[in-house]
This record gives structure tokens, C-alpha cells and sequence, in this order.
């Protein structure tokens, strides 16, 4: 996958000008993805209304997601969820009903050496997680905040060092 433009745009969902998009070239042709950094809703252009794509995220993905879908362009467009091992994740949660809801971002602590053997990771067996989710001390964001969240996760955090 080669990629091929990247540029901000008006998100559809929030009115936002921080709206991510990229574009990739694959063997099948070029997709389109989003992310708006405004209110966190992504989609791709392969999301369109009885697509296999839009049948397996269906499929596959949480109640709460599927119930804050939006439509826009013809496109389908869900709040992101995203998990970061090393760093943490950042999802959407209720907070009263399915409509009233918020970003929540957990961080990754390290689990100590003698205790990671109680986390066995099930996807490469005999190997066990180094970081597990702290879900003691979250935070919470509103709606229209996604940026701050990413930010508290560290997204945003060059690895670069400066030498100077």
C-alpha cells in the first residue's frame, strides 16, 4: 500500500476544519480514509451503504459505535476506537444513554516482571503482556474533544531527540 496525498478537510460530521484525509494506492485502486480530530468520527471510501466493508464492521464492532453511526457523502461514519499497547487507548463511553457519551483515555502502565506471567497474551502463546490498561486513573473528554484526548495519550509526542 503506497500513500499517495494527505491534507485537512471539512469533517462532515462536526463542521470541524481538522479532518484528516489520506489517500492510499492498493491493488484494487485508491482509498480515501478520514479521521476528524474534532470529534474523532472516521470512515473510509470503501464505507458505503451495503459494502462488505460496512457489513464486517458491522459485524464486528461494539453496540455503542454502531449506535452513534452517521451517514454523510453516502459514506458511513463511526467514532474511532484506538489501542496502543504500549501507550493505551482511547474509546467512546456512555455516560447517561446511548446519545450522551464521551472519550475516555486509558494509559498503559508496565506490569512488573514476576507478574506478567498472570497475563498470557492468547494471540502468541508461551508470550505474556509487558502493559496492561490502567483503568483506575482514566480520563474523560467531551464529544469535540478528541485532539485533547490523543494528545493525553501521546500521539502527538515526536521520538526524536534532540541532540543540541
Amino acid at each position: 500500500m503506497e500513500q499517495v496525498q494527505d491534507k485537512l478537510t471539512v469533517c462532515p460530521c462536526c463542521g470541524s476544519d481538522a479532518c484528516y484525509q489520506s489517500e492510499f494506492k492498493t491493488q484494487d485502486g485508491v482509498i480515501k480514509t478520514w479521521l476528524c480530530m474534532t470529534c474523532g468520527f472516521t470512515t473510509n471510501s470503501t464505507m458505503t451503504e451495503n459494502s462488505e466493508a460496512l457489513k464486517q464492521t458491522l459485524e464486528l464492532t461494539a453496540e455503542l459505535i454502531k449506535d452513534l453511526r452517521q451517514d454523510h457523502n453516502d459514506l458511513a461514519w463511526f467514532p474511532t476506537a484506538i489501542t496502543m499497547p504500549n501507550k493505551g487507548m482511547i474509546f467512546p463511553e456512555p455516560t447517561k444513554d446511548k446519545k450522551d457519551w464521551q472519550w475516555t483515555v486509558v494509559k498503559a502502565i508496565p506490569i512488573l516482571k514476576e507478574e506478567q506471567e498472570k497475563y498470557p497474551d492468547p494471540t502468541n502463546p508461551g508470550t505474556f503482556y509487558k502493559n496492561k490498561m490502567d483503568m483506575k486513573n482514566l480520563k474523560r473528554y467531551g464529544k469535540l474533544e478528541f485532539m485533547d484526548a490523543a494528545e493525553e495519550l501521546g500521539m502527538f509526542k515526536n521520538n526524536f531527540k534532540n541532540e543540541n
